[in-house]
């Protein structure tokens, strides 16, 4: 195992693992000489600087009390009941060397019989389920912590030793388990899904669940499917029968209960036999037959082990009732120690209180005595200089001065709340300068190590955070009971704080406090820190005009009812990302897609996303393509920029530093709306309830000053009428579009005409061609002079170019839809400019609209370019044609916009006085 590469689930400890970043254990009383001992351990972790423990202990101490640090500790799991189960083994890794360490055997003892044969680097700890009793599966049900440490231990095992020489079937059911007990949270049809798969196959990776002989084996598109058939007959199970189901499907192949030692049966005469020791007993097997009981364990009395002359070591089992002891001949006396120290820990299982060996025989003192290592170091300067190991303090906020804070600097006031630790208060910490700071502190009732670990978690994060929308801490009391110390904002979560004061809230505050949250996670970005629970109920409000972004760490462990319970750990299910429901796979664009659910919250006065389904029910959903509707109250821009941030596939969704540059242009668009409406404009205002309406089409003049209150009292029951208005527009819009297609489309095809017409008879007229006028003149939107109209000019450049697109869309190679849609992406360019050129001369009330449809432009634009890189990546697959579709659809929405954008500017100009009528000359030549 000193090769094992990191995995999820199975693989086991690096023996290179910097230890600075773990805790350090329980020290015990000094009073002799201190030895460090990592010991490695298997986990589910991902953070592979956990997978191991330093334990500080005395040369009196034994394997049993470092076994029972580890276990107590916390770190391979709460509430261990069957300790008796686990043993220490040591492992030379350079060697196949390997010695199972008796729970008796002190420190000592272990330092003179083994370290001082190999270098102390070179040797590692690992601890594992040795002892199995037997129906291991109902034994272990009130211990869930074993139970799954075993299937890891057995499933790390089957990967390195026998997954190579497994049959594609049997490889393919064992690997599909794992994904479904690791993903238990994944939707049973998950993997059908290809985004999924990809997922699955490149950035998690295959080898963690498959033998490379099975993936190396099979063209990647069978081995998906064979992958995706298998896993549909374990999806809909949990993870105690997915454990269940594997070890029933590995015990056909082999025997993971039970150890075998080749080696002598002694009667007289000696015949080769293996020996079976297992939860039923000690059995013997001879070649070609079937094992034979020859004790079980509770008639075990004692155990011997002897050397020999020859070299060899004899092992003598005393059975209550047999006539003469059980002896077998090992070759070595390692071999020997290990067998005698498995039946002896069965025999504890089965109420043995002390150990059955007997010391006297163990033939210790025959053993060759190696030569002493020269005494440059003592063997405890060796262990504390190391580069292995190293003596790291208690918690790593001790030795930061400026964290640590006295219990008496802190005065406890009223409760304010209870968290899954303890309560949290509201108190006043009096600094070292005399200072007063209102804080809230946060208790922990048990203070045993595990849950200390966690607790100051939160903590440990904030420590290193300095920024003025993220919550400050203040310090940690590490005397227990642990408390941490943070400042106090008086007006609370922006949850409660939103519902409160939904009246007095304006859409310029609404989206200052999501910019406001959005700098905070920018600046955890910068960092690669990941805060994996952004909420209104972790965001506190410092003032009406400035928030924080909080609970670095607390709100995964909080009993709350928004979180599902995954893994050892609860979890915001309809706050998360897909990949982080189905993968549990937390990163950057996770948290920005649970951004976007706060942003929702936000806006829909923290109503809780989802609130009309059910955990179980929300990833079918997400999966399908369903979002969170767009909030009455929130601006269309401010969604359009949500539905970004819940792409399904992590990769499309924008970064943190590009949603701030976004939420600033929207904030500044917002505030110059409501200063020119002269009023903020409130959750309670009708005007925000749906997106500003559209200009007329018809020139005219904005109502007077004395009709305005008017038109505000008749303004409700002409909604109806509004949008019926709206939805005749936009037909007009769908009619104009595909009037100029068609003339597009004959300008196309005189373009491409090579030949002349050919007549049936020189009898026959000649055939009049068309008249290219009405193709290279379309018909203009409004009845204006449109000579030298730039903007105009860019909108049919821009339609030209779409046309083009859509008429050889089909004949294109995949690597000129690039060039394709970068000439729609130059007409767009030319348009934005000559519209910013006659912006200044325009009146400054259609600024904001026409600014507006820019970046809607862009948007447009953007989302072209990725439905162009979809069919890209699906030129050769059967989703060609549809992905060719929806690039389409995405241009034809592009040319509307444009419209829109010579609608507005028209608009602007009658209204300015700008807009030169259609000369009485210029009639319509369409009869020519």
């Amino acid at each position: 195992m000193s090769g094992d590469k990191s995995t999820l689930a199975w693989r086991s400890m690096s023996p290179t693992r910097d230890p600075s970043t773990d805790e350090s254990p329980v020290v015990r009383p000094s009073g002799s000489p201190v030895k460090i001992i990592k010991v490695c351990f298997l986990s589910n972790n991902c953070n592979l600087s956990k997978n191991f423990k330093l334990v500080r202990c005395e040369d009196g101490n034994t394997v049993k009390d470092i076994i029972h640090i580890v276990l107590s500790s916390g770190c391979v799991g709460p509430n261990i009941k069957h300790i008796l189960c686990y043993g220490l083994l040591l492992k030379h890794l350079k060697s196949p060397e390997k010695h199972w360490l008796h729970p008796d055997l002190t420190v000592s003892e272990l330092t003179q019989r083994y370290e001082q044969q190999h270098l102390e680097a070179e040797w590692r700890y690992d601890l594992r389920i040795r002892y199995i009793p037997s129906k291991f599966s109902e034994r272990f049900q009130d211990d869930k912590t074993t139970m799954v440490y075993f299937y890891q231990q057995v499933r790390s095992d089957y990967m390195h030793q026998y997954a190579s020489k497994m049959s594609d079937g049997m490889a393919l059911q064992l690997g599909c388990l794992e994904i479904r007990r690791f993903y238990k949270d994944m939707n049973p049809k998950g993997l059908e899904k290809k985004s999924n798969f990809e997922l699955l196959e490149k950035e998690v990776g295959l080898d963690l669940f498959f033998p490379e002989e099975l993936i190396k084996s099979m063209k990647p598109k069978q081995l998906r499917r064979l992958i995706q058939q298998t896993f549909e007959n374990y999806s809909t199970l949990n993870q105690e029968q997915c454990m269940s189901k594997f070890f029933s499907t590995l015990s056909q192949c082999y025997s993971f209960t039970e150890e075998s030692f080749a080696c002598q049966l002694v009667h007289g005469w000696k015949v080769n036999i293996e020996l079976v020791i297992g939860p039923e007993g000690i059995s013997q097997q001879t070649e070609n037959s079937t094992p034979v009981c020859m004790a079980t364990f509770s008639k075990v009395r004692s155990i011997s082990c002897s050397a020999e002359s020859s070299g060899c070591t004899l092992v003598s089992v005393n059975i209550d009732g047999a006539q003469q002891p059980l002896t077998v001949s090992t070759v070595s006396l390692s071999v020997a120690e290990n067998m005698a120290d498995l039946i002896d820990g069965y025999c504890r299982l089965e109420g043995a209180e002390n150990s059955l060996i007997s010391k006297q025989s163990r033939g210790r003192d025959k053993r060759i005595k190696l030569p002493d290592i020269p005494n440059c170091r003592t063997p405890s300067v060796s262990n504390r200089d190391s580069d292995i190991y190293a003596e790291i303090p208690e918690y790593t906020l001790a030795n930061d001065g400026r964290h640590c804070i006295s219990r008496d600097d802190v005065i406890v006031g009223r409760i304010l709340g209870e968290g899954f630790f303890g309560e949290v208060h509201a108190g006043v910490y009096k600094g070292h300068d005399g200072e007063r700071i209102n804080v809230a502190i946060k208790t922990c009732k048990d203070c045993s190590p595990e849950v200390k670990e966690k607790f100051l978690s939160e903590a440990a994060l904030m420590k290193n955070l300095d920024h003025s929308h993220i919550v400050r801490l203040i310090g940690v009391i590490e005397v227990d009971p642990v408390c941490i110390v943070m400042e106090l904002y008086a007006l609370g979560e922006l949850g409660n704080y939103l519902v409160e004061h939904q009246l007095d809230l304006s859409t310029e505050t609404l989206t200052l406090y999501c910019l406001q949250i959005c700098k905070a996670l920018a600046y955890l970005e910068g960092l690669n820190m990941v805060h994996r629970d952004i909420a209104v109920r972790n965001v506190l409000v410092a003032s009406p005009t400035h928030v924080m972004l909080g609970d670095f760490g607390l709100s995964r462990y909080m009993d709350d009812q928004e979180y599902y319970k995954a893994s050892i750990c609860r979890l915001p299910i309809k706050w998360m990302a897909p990949e982080s429901i189905n993968f549990r796979r937390f990163t950057t664009a996770s948290d920005v897609w649970m951004f976007g659910v706060c942003v929702w919250e936000i806006f829909s006065v923290a109503q809780q996303p989802f609130f009309w389904l059910e955990n179980s029910e929300v990833i079918n959903q997400l999966e399908s393509g369903v979002r969170l509707p767009k909030p009455q109250s929130c601006p269309p821009m401010v969604y359009s920029m949500l539905t970004k941030c819940w792409s399904y596939s992590s990769h499309n969704r924008p970064a943190f530093s590009e949603l701030v540059c976004s939420l600033s242009e929207i904030h500044r668009l917002v505030v110059d709306q409501e200063e020119r409406s002269g009023s903020a404009l409130t959750l309670a205002g009708y005007s925000l309830a749906q997106p500003p309406p559209k200009p007329s089409r018809i020139p005219g003049n904005t109502l007077p000053k004395s009709t305005y209150r008017m038109s505000q009292m008749m303004e409700q029951p002409q909604v109806e009428d509004t949008l019926e208005r709206q939805r005749r527009e936009m037909m007009m819009d769908r009619q104009w579009l595909e009037r100029e297609e068609k003339q597009m489309d004959l300008a196309v095809q005189l373009e491409s005409h090579t030949k002349p017409p050919v007549t049936n008879s020189e009898r026959d007229p000649p055939v009049k061609p068309p008249t290219p006028a009405a193709a290279t003149k379309p018909q203009p939107t409004a009845e204006l002079d449109r000579s030298d109209d730039q903007v105009y000019i860019g909108v049919m450049a821009m339609v030209r170019q779409v046309v083009q697109l859509k008429n050889s869309i089909s004949t294109l190679q995949v690597s000129e839809y690039p060039d394709a849609v970068k000439a729609i992406g130059v007409s767009l360019c030319s348009l934005i400019q000559s519209v910013d050129e006659i912006l200044p001369a325009l009146h400054s009330s259609a600024t904001t609209e026409i600014e507006g449809t820019k970046k809607l432009l862009n948007k447009d634009l953007a989302e072209l370019i990725n439905k162009m890189r979809l069919a890209q990546q699906n030129f050769v697959t059967t989703l060609k044609e549809e992905c060719l579709r929806q690039m389409l659809a995405a241009s034809h929405t592009l040319a509307l916009d444009s419209k829109n954008l010579l609608d507005a500017v028209d608009q602007a100009r009658i209204r300015a006085n700008l807009a030169k009528p259609k000369p009485a000359a210029c009639t319509d030549d369409s009869g020519d």
